[in-house]
């Protein structure tokens, strides 16, 4: 057994090396995020009436403002803290939806009139909600918006005075947007406002930041085939999608009747198409001169023609350009029969794909579908990708997914600029991050999700396109690792790992930080010790959600404790657990968490439990009870993670097992001889004779001998 003494040498020598680990610890990169919320911001009573944001922002959670609510963002009335007489307001963001925090240091930089000024972001404790919300704060001198609903129609302005209210304010807005090297993606007449003057002299563009890109824009606000997804997955648009909307939103503000009234998104798309986006909405409104030069450039379909802001500015100093007409989508010669219709568009049966499978797989495996393109259509770069669509369909054979595979495939290769349609999902390739999010936040079925990056449909998109504004190289990064997450699948990898990779921006979801909203491994921290006070507490501090989390944003705090936290021996994940925690304390050089310390030191109780020493064992729980109460977790793990008092545990251990062992043969050996009482001890005896008679025996001869040699000297 190991002596008091010896404890107390072991316990002197961690109180050494703890200094020194604590000498040691080093910042994190980005650890100053101003986003991320010191824990003072936490403390908030429930039911209060006002949220603070970054001890500078007063939110008032009584004086809503429904007028200015953006989708599901809802809009309360704020004031600074410095000067109450500042009119601000706040967009409460809904978790589910990922806003566009990664843009709003640009957005807040824009120093335009233009444009909604962007006062303060960040995350907070929302006392409606009982958890945190991500919020933006802005300025309320907006006024009223242009249009209050699509049911508006048009506004019918003259073109003098669209000219000097809302093109050229709107024309210098999206410049300032070029500069800043960001895309809107929300200009709609709902998302203008008069500026507070009854005549809207000069117009302002609202905001685009409390929702994933073009979220919260109407359909008919978007080019065709950013129209053609789902309103999550759009993704993050160009300069190009941005101007199309500025002339949609011109056009409504020009016309005095709307010739889409009453149709579904659905049914809009088809008429753009068939008619072209001018055509389908100006209607019967006429427009000459200048003005219609610049609404057949902003509309014009194919983004390779459309107006660019160069040219818009070259109209506006007078050039006057060759105005182009509508372009139309491809049209066969004859018909193609499929669920009772007759298409003439590739593009609308690949819209249509999905509305009756059964048809649909017959008339492709009938060859219907390819005779069609060969002998109507004509086209020899639709026929080339249909057939590869076919082979690569074909290439994992005819198992499950088989019909799904196909039916994504063949719709991407009739019409290569749509988005994504897999599984009644449709989504452009950057807007995928946005749905996954959306869906998980959801519990939703992530099965979709998995096959797509599996099967490669991304890349099969990517191949069919040519728009140099696609960030090819970065998707093929993006879904290549992807693809390696999924094929692991111990905690820190998964679908889970490629959320929080393409969708970086995303807050932890999971459900034991509920009702926190942690962007970095300092809010996890944070959030950590909140949690530490509740009365009911999971059993360890991370599960896949937050393997995956942390991993992204700093593989240094977690990857080399991956093998305990996928341990199968429990002892050796609740360290795992712990050593995560000390290691992000460490490395942000993080202010103390007493209720987390003390969480911590109440689940180690397995880690106890290996070590054999009672008294040790003993010692050691003290030690670390009171480094809890101090709430320094480096200190916790240098005690837990010493080797030097493992390695002597485990070789005292050793000779106390060697010992036992000894005495237990003994003990067997006395049991065996015991069973024969009658001549139990007489071998004994015979051996302590046989010693004692051999000594006799020697002293008796050294006598002998010494007076022998006596006489000798004597004589």
């Amino acid at each position: 057994m190991v002596s008091e003494d010896t404890v107390e040498n072991k316990i002197a020598d961690e109180d050494a090396a703890l200094e020194e680990a604590a000498s040691d610890a080093v910042p994190v990169e980005g650890a100053e995020d101003e986003d991320a919320v010191p824990s003072p911001a936490r403390a908030h009573s429930k039911g209060s009436n006002i949220a603070v944001l970054k001890d500078k922002i007063e939110i008032l959670v009584d004086k809503p403002l429904s007028h200015l609510n953006h989708g599901a963002a809802k809009a309360y009335a704020a004031r600074g803290l410095e000067d109450a007489k500042e009119p601000y307001y706040a967009l409460i963001c809904e978790n589910h939806l990922v806003p566009r925090s990664n843009v709003a240091e640009k957005f807040s930089n824009i120093l335009s009139t233009g444009i909604v000024r962007l006062v303060s972001f960040g995350v907070t404790f929302w006392p409606p909600a009982d958890g945190e919300r991500y919020i933006f704060v802005y300025e309320n001198t907006m006024g009223k918006p242009l249009m209050k609903s699509l049911k508006d129609g048009g506004l019918d302005w003259k073109a003098d005075r669209a000219m000097s209210s809302f093109i050229k304010p709107m024309i210098s807005t999206l410049l300032d947007l070029r500069d800043a090297d960001m895309v809107h993606g929300c200009i709609n007449p709902m998302n203008i406002f008069d500026g507070n003057s009854p005549t809207a002299e000069k117009v302002v563009l609202g905001e685009c930041l409390s929702a994933p890109p073009s979220y919260n824009q109407p359909s008919v606000f978007e080019p065709i085939e950013r129209a053609m997804a789902d309103p999550i997955s759009r993704g993050k648009g160009t300069i190009a999608d941005d101007l199309y909307s500025f002339g949609v939103s011109l056009t409504m503000i020009l016309r005095s009747r709307d010739p889409l009234a009453g149709m579904s998104d659905e049914d809009i798309i088809r008429q753009k198409i068939e008619l072209g986006s001018y055509g389908a909405l100006t209607g019967k409104d006429r427009f000459t001169g200048s003005i219609l030069e610049l609404l057949r450039g902003l509309l014009y379909d194919d983004w390779r023609q459309r107006w660019t802001l160069d040219e818009v500015m070259s109209w506006l100093d007078g050039q006057r350009l060759s105005p182009k007409q509508s372009s139309k989508k491809q049209k066969a010669s004859r018909p193609l029969h499929f669920d009772d219709k007759r298409y003439f568009r590739p593009v609308l049966l690949a819209m249509d794909l999905n509305k009756s499978d059964a048809e649909a797989a017959q008339m492709i495996d009938g060859g219907h579908l390819e005779q069609w393109v060969d002998r109507s259509l004509e086209d020899n770069l639709t026929k080339g990708r249909l057939e590869e669509a076919l082979d690569g369909a074909r290439e994992n054979g005819r198992g499950p997914g088989y019909w799904d595979r196909l039916m994504c495939r063949v719709s991407m290769a009739l019409d290569p600029d749509a988005p994504i349609r897999f599984k009644g999902l449709s989504m452009q390739p950057d807007g995928v991050p946005y749905a996954l999010a959306e869906t998980m936040a959801f519990k939703r079925d992530i099965v979709p999700f998995i096959e797509l990056i599996n099967q490669q449909l991304v890349l099969t998109w990517i191949g069919h396109h040519n728009d140099p504004n696609v960030d090819v190289g970065g998707l093929i990064n993006k879904y290549d690792s992807c693809r390696a997450f999924l094929r692991q699948t111990t905690m820190g990898y998964g679908i889970e790992r490629c959320l929080y990779f393409v969708c970086p921006e995303c807050p932890c979801q999971s459900e034991i930080l509920q009702g926190y909203y942690v962007r970095t491994p300092e809010d996890f921290m944070y959030a950590m010790e909140g949690i530490a006070s509740h009365p009911k507490k999971p059993d360890l501090f991370i599960d896949r959600h937050i393997a995956a989390f942390l991993s992204v944003k700093d593989k240094r705090n977690i990857d080399p404790y991956f093998i305990e936290l996928n341990s199968s021996e429990y002892h050796k994940k609740v360290l795992g657990n712990v050593k995560v925690l000390a290691t992000i304390q460490k490395r942000s050089r993080m202010e103390s968490f007493p209720m987390l310390a003390q969480w911590a030191a109440s689940i180690l109780r397995p880690v106890y439990e290996r070590l054999h020493d009672r008294e040790l064992r003993v010692k050691m729980k003290e030690k670390i009870d009171r480094l809890a109460k101090s709430g320094d977790l480096i200190k916790i793990v240098t005690v837990l993670d010493h080797n030097e008092t493992w390695q002597k545990d485990f070789i005292a251990f050793r000779k106390a097992m060697d010992e036992y062992s000894d005495l237990s043969q003994e003990n067997l050996e006395l049991e065996h001889k015991m069973k024969k009482p009658e001549v139990f001890g007489r071998d004994t005896g015979r051996e302590v004779a046989a010693i004692v008679s051999g000594l006799l025996s020697g002293i008796v001869i050294l006598a002998f001998a010494f007076m022998h040699f006596t006489q000798i000297d004597i004589f």
